[in-house]
């Protein structure tokens, strides 16, 4: 029997399956920013009090350490991870879900349009009974998307399959929590707009929010701006924008440097605003400008491939890293990716944040300072002063042991 729905609860005569005592807990949304333990039990959380006996639980971790926090499970609203669904070098690779999910510190990914509606069956079928990470996904639009050697997601309207669409949002509960497009690529500069609405109109029709890329390298400056500003004119609120800080054709400010007043609007609105940094979408040199305007993200996220594993990216722990190097906060870029990120799917009743009765989805993670080297996808190196490294992830209550991804030793020394 659940006995408490509060932010913490005492909780008489219960065994704890784990406790997570001695821990510094950062959880912005709810105000928590101070020593907790946290009870364990059945997979979701029983206490959140100032001490907990060890006595009272099967297991017990300390988690002491004046760098230490114990955050929500970290959200990751876009990744590649529908693996096995694309072949790779043919097309776009993706990353096994727990490679870049509770490995990496992450509780939750969303696969944002790795697949159309002809592979997006390897989710329930494959991904989803196998990976202890949590795993959500936006489809794309278009029905191949980029799991053939072609230039883009969508070559033709007919490629839009709607009704296809619909029988498998209904065949899928659950799975599918938005509709993807991006607006790159050669068929997109001649017919976006007739594409962008098509598109639109199918989310609409499921009720369901709508991402849109953004930042289309094929494009010149004047036709990547206009249709930037053609989607944020027909955005609602809950849609989401992905890659605010692209340096591409198509970004949120204008050739003066100054935010394009229909982004001005779509963010007065509540159209969600997503960073997605990736191996080609994020210029540090754009993210600050940006945040000297008072654009922020509402959600760091990571756009990860096998590539951007490998390099530049890394993880989610990196990118957020990266928004402390240009003057976020960690409690900033901690509720980018818990209870914003949430509401960005459409789960902030059950996801970020801890709080009694809740599904215990746990990172913990060492902030270690230092001077610590960063690259953007330009390949502009840039600096901070903080790293984020995660010590343990918790999913559904189980203790997963995570590695910091590939990432090599950023520390610079002190003669650089």
């Amino acid at each position: 029997m659940r006995r408490g729905h509060g932010r913490w609860a005492t909780v008489k005569g219960v065994t704890f399956d784990l406790l997570i005592k001695g821990g510094h807990v950062l959880d912005p949304a709810q105000g928590l920013d101070g020593p907790f333990d946290i009870a364990i039990a059945g997979g979701r959380i029983e206490a959140l009090e100032s001490d907990i006996s060890p006595d009272r639980s099967r297991r017990t971790i300390e988690v002491r350490g004046a760098s230490r926090r114990i955050l929500p499970g970290l959200i990751d609203v876009h990744t590649h991870v529908a693996y096995g669904a694309t072949t790779r070098g043919v097309g776009l690779d993706c990353c096994e879900p727990d490679q870049v999910g509770v490995l990496s510190g992450v509780t939750t990914v969303v696969d944002t349009g790795s697949v159309g509606v002809t592979n997006i069956g390897v989710f329930d079928a494959h991904l989803r009974p196998r990976s202890r990470t949590r795993v959500i996904c936006l489809v794309n639009v278009g029905s191949f998307a980029l799991t053939t050697p072609r230039p883009a997601d969508v070559m033709s309207l007919d490629e839009v399959d709607r009704d296809s669409i619909a029988r498998c949002i209904a065949a899928s509960p659950g799975l599918i929590s938005g509709v993807k497009l991006r607006v790159t690529g050669p068929f997109v500069l001649e017919r976006g707009e007739e594409l962008i609405e098509l598109s639109k109109s199918i989310a609409r029709e499921h009720h369901l929010p709508f991402m849109v890329h953004i930042g289309n390298r094929l494009a010149e400056r004047r036709r990547g701006e206009a249709l930037t500003r053609f989607v944020l004119e027909r955005l609602q609120p809950g849609d989401i924008i992905t890659h605010l800080c692209t340096p591409h054709p198509g970004g949120i400010l204008d050739d003066d440097g100054k935010a394009l007043p229909e982004f001005v609007a779509a963010r007065r609105t509540g159209v969600i605003m997503d960073s997605a940094l990736g191996r080609h979408n994020f210029s540090h040199l754009v993210a600050r400008r940006q945040a000297d305007l008072g654009i922020h993200p509402d959600t760091i996220s990571t756009d990860i491939t096998p590539g951007g594993y490998g390099e530049i990216v890394y993880s989610l722990l990196e990118c957020m890293a990266k928004f402390m190097a240009l003057g976020y906060s960690l409690a900033d870029v901690v509720r980018m990716t818990t209870s914003n990120a949430a509401k960005a799917i459409g789960l902030s009743n059950e996801l970020g944040a801890i709080a009694v009765g809740r599904e215990a989805d746990l990172s913990v993670i060492d902030v270690v300072s230092g001077r610590w080297r960063f690259i953007d996808t330009l390949a502009q190196p840039f600096s901070g002063e903080q790293a984020l490294v995660p010590v343990h992830t918790v999913r559904a209550g189980e203790l997963i042991a995570p590695n910091w991804g590939p990432h090599p030793s950023g520390w610079l020394p002190d003669s650089e």
